[in-house]
């Protein structure tokens, strides 16, 4: 019996650390658009998170090793408007020489969802390994 529970991270005041951790598992559900990405800790906690209502995402790079060097969250981290226009055209791209562009109009608009909690971004930046960017309506984390 899974007895774990998940808490939106919006939610969470003290929101634990996630440099130098391991992506160790990837658990994607197209038909009901989530994901949920498993994290060792360092010092060996397991952490998931759980991504719902997912829209877009992207992900590069997962290789035998995948070590977070920050994680970051759009309602955490003020994305800037050319960070934010650069994460979604990479991530609306399947190759990286023909970028899908997004104007400085629909770059506000991101801006302005991720403000009213409407949509998220998230951003794994690599030590090494897996570099991902996800668009999202939220994020939990299980406890």
């Amino acid at each position: 019996m899974n007895t774990a529970t998940y808490i939106d991270i919006r939610d969470i005041a003290d929101f634990p650390g996630f440099h130098d951790a391991e992506l160790y598992s990837i658990e994607h559900d197209p038909d009901g658009h989530s994901l949920e990405l498993c994290f060792r800790r360092v010092g060996g906690k397991l952490e998931a998170l759980r991504f719902s209502g997912v829209t877009a995402q992207r992900m590069i790079d997962f290789a035998g090793q995948n070590v977070a060097s920050r994680l970051l969250f759009s309602h955490r981290y003020a994305f800037t408007l050319v960070e934010v226009r650069r994460w979604v055209q990479w991530i609306k791209s399947r190759d990286d020489s023909k970028v899908a562009l997004i104007s400085e109009e629909t770059g506000q608009e991101y801006i302005r969802d991720f403000a009213a909690r409407r949509r998220m971004l998230f951003v794994l930046e690599p030590s090494c390994g897996a570099e991902m960017a996800v668009l999202c309506e939220s994020v939990s984390l299980r406890q």
